[in-house]
């Protein structure tokens, strides 16, 4: 067998299918590694997690960089193709099905919640509800390129961090009907405003602030019938755009025809400008009416393109999510620091890479995919290295302090809830 060679002159051989496995922990609990409080003051775990997603992101561009200076066989270009179509079928409508359900259960859930007859159990169902499409979301975001991007889906659904002084002048009135002209603002829609509402310092709210006002700083007139129907409100708006992530890359089928009505219904739009789907799109790279010119085009956007990409979250991870708040003091800047979240936040943006990678969704190399076509073509080490770098960025993300907020705010020094903290960039 012919090895692959990294010269646009080079020919990438198929040998017999092998592939090879690995799995990876998938407990997303947010326990705190270190015990030692004086660990929160040291600044080797953030700058190891830093270093670890600088690594992921030479690997995968390392190895794009294969296949995009290498002469493909018409074979190659094939099983390529077939890897592209493994990933959507098997790894980016799940994901995004997944996504659609949880935020399905977790309207149903808010829309039963009123100050009469809240309990206690519900306000946590809600928050099992919201962590769980979290988590889907969160796996989704080595994939954003296509219609999370092309329809403004990510920032609608997940800019951070929260405007708190804007949300603190629509909540302070005690208004409990909300305008859909009213709430255009994404910096106080989505997830980080649900999870606002129903998190405080890493658990579900109390039944007894929701029923009366609220505790936080600057938060105090506000009350917990106006937060509820706030809630219930933007969490609709974020139930349309997950369904219309799923229609937009499944394309219509009689399964989602409910969820394709109600995106239609809302306006959404969920096919290309040249009408196919996106995962039609993607798996036609380089033909017909797709929007990619070349099929390496489509697997540089997969791959290594500078948005949307595993590049792209493996970047983000590493020099805004964890960076701006631990290296550069912007101590807003922390996702997810309601529900504490924030470390599996990370974990699972780096496991949206493996996936895609492996094409599959359960740590374990599909037969069809990257990790498969660089096996077949004598290029084990790219395997290894790709999967040795997501795995140990995983690893290094997971061991620092937490909650993340805390560990930055002791290294800074901030108080995070202080409102004289509360104004950063929105992402």
């Amino acid at each position: 067998m012919r090895k692959i060679l990294i010269l646009s002159a080079g020919v990438l051989m198929m040998g017999a299918l092998t592939f090879t496995s690995c799995s990876s922990d998938d407990n997303n609990n947010e326990t705190p590694t270190p015990t030692d409080e004086a660990q929160y003051k040291d600044k080797k775990y953030g700058n190891e997690a830093i270093d670890a997603c600088v690594t992921l992101v030479g690997q995968l561009e390392s190895a794009n960089g294969v296949i995009a200076q290498s002469s493909l066989t018409a074979e190659q270009e094939t099983y390529l193709r077939n890897v592209l179509a493994s990933l959507v079928s098997n790894v980016i409508v799940p994901t995004y099905t997944k996504l659609a359900d949880d935020t399905e259960d977790l309207e149903k859930t808010l829309n039963g919640l009123t100050v009469n007859s809240i309990t206690q159990a519900q306000i946590n169902k809600a928050c099992e509800d919201f962590k769980a499409a979290r988590e889907n979301w969160e796996r989704s975001e080595a994939f954003l390129g296509g219609a999370a991007s092309d329809f403004d889906i990510d920032p609608t659904i997940d800019s951070w961090p929260l405007n708190r002084s804007l949300l603190l002048t629509y909540l302070r009135s005690g208004r409990t009907d909300f305008s859909d002209e009213e709430i255009e603002d994404a910096t106080i829609l989505g997830f980080h405003a649900l999870e606002f509402i129903l998190f405080r310092n890493g658990q579900p709210r109390k039944v007894a602030e929701l029923q009366g006002n609220d505790t936080y700083k600057g938060f105090e007139a506000v009350s917990g019938a106006s937060e509820l129907a706030y809630a219930q409100r933007i969490c609709t708006l974020l139930k349309e755009r997950t369904f219309q992530l799923q229609v937009a890359w499944e394309g219509a089928t009689t399964a989602n025809a409910g969820r394709l009505a109600t995106v239609k219904a809302a306006g959404l739009d969920y096919t290309t400008d040249l009408g196919l789907s996106f995962g039609e799109n993607l798996v036609r790279a380089g033909q017909g009416n797709s929007t990619f010119p070349t099929l390496k085009a489509g697997i540089a956007q997969v791959l290594s393109d500078d948005e949307g990409s595993c590049v792209g979250i493996a970047n983000e991870v590493g020099t805004a999510k964890i960076a701006n708040p631990f290296a550069n003091a912007d101590i807003a800047y922390v996702e997810s620091p309601y529900s504490y979240n924030s470390i599996t936040d990370f974990s699972d943006n780096i496991r949206s890479i493996r996936n895609v990678w492996y094409g599959s969704t359960n740590g374990t190399a599909a037969s069809v995919s990257f990790n498969s076509f660089f096996a077949n073509v004598g290029q084990n080490a790219v395997n290894t290295s790709v999967a040795g770098a997501f795995n140990s960025a995983i690893d290094k993300i997971s061991a620092m302090p937490s909650p993340f907020v805390k560990y930055c705010s002791i290294v800074w020094g901030k108080n995070f809830d202080d409102p004289d903290n509360w104004d950063s960039i929105s992402e």
